[in-house]
């Protein structure tokens, strides 16, 4: 029986592309890629200031400072943290044009600022403690700094977690010992 070339070509090229098929693994049997490991955008160095000891019922105000550490520069991060249990913020001393709100992590503040490698941001948070105040009043301050892609500067903390954007945390552990 004879064979025109045309399908002689034609199995020529495909018996190649088929047989590498059939020798391949399937996808879920290959090795998973290698693991990426992210990086934050910005990093910070933190320091918290409180007072070492606090009448109960009293007032304490935590001094929080933030230094952008690099690589880029900090555009939308937020100061701030879990405040005592018990407590109440009643003031917040930072930049001109700083706003708070109470997240599902604690009690967060942004400013309109952009923070360079090697500048820095303070503030400062009173807070009341609450008459069910324990011997101690611990807080866990610092920065929340996210790295949000272009086009969702204008989106809310909320709505960022909600689309699974990453942020970091960088934050300290302070106590106060609350007095009778």
């Amino acid at each position: 029986m004879r064979h025109p070339i045309s399908k002689i070509v034609a199995f020529a090229l495909v018996a190649p592309l088929a047989g590498g098929m059939l020798l391949a693994a399937p996808a879920s049997a290959q090795a998973p890629a290698a693991a990426v490991k992210a990086e934050p955008y910005s990093t910070f160095a933190v320091t918290v200031s409180a007072p070492k000891k606090v009448k109960a019922n009293g007032k304490i105000t935590y001094r929080i400072k933030a230094v952008n550490k690099g690589p880029h520069q900090a555009d939308f991060f937020y100061m701030g943290g879990l405040l005592p249990k018990g407590s109440k913020a009643t003031a917040v001393f930072g930049p001109k044009g700083t706003t708070c709100d109470t997240y599902d992590d604690g009690f967060w503040c942004w400013g309109p600022d952009i923070i360079e490698v090697g500048d820095h941001e303070t503030m400062a948070i009173t807070v009341k403690l609450g008459k069910k105040s324990g011997r101690t009043a611990q807080a866990i301050l610092g920065v929340d700094s996210y790295d949000i892609p272009t086009g969702a500067e204008n989106l809310s903390r909320d709505e960022l977690e909600r689309m699974g954007i990453k942020s970091w945390y960088f934050v300290k552990k302070v106590k106060t010992s609350v007095t009778r």
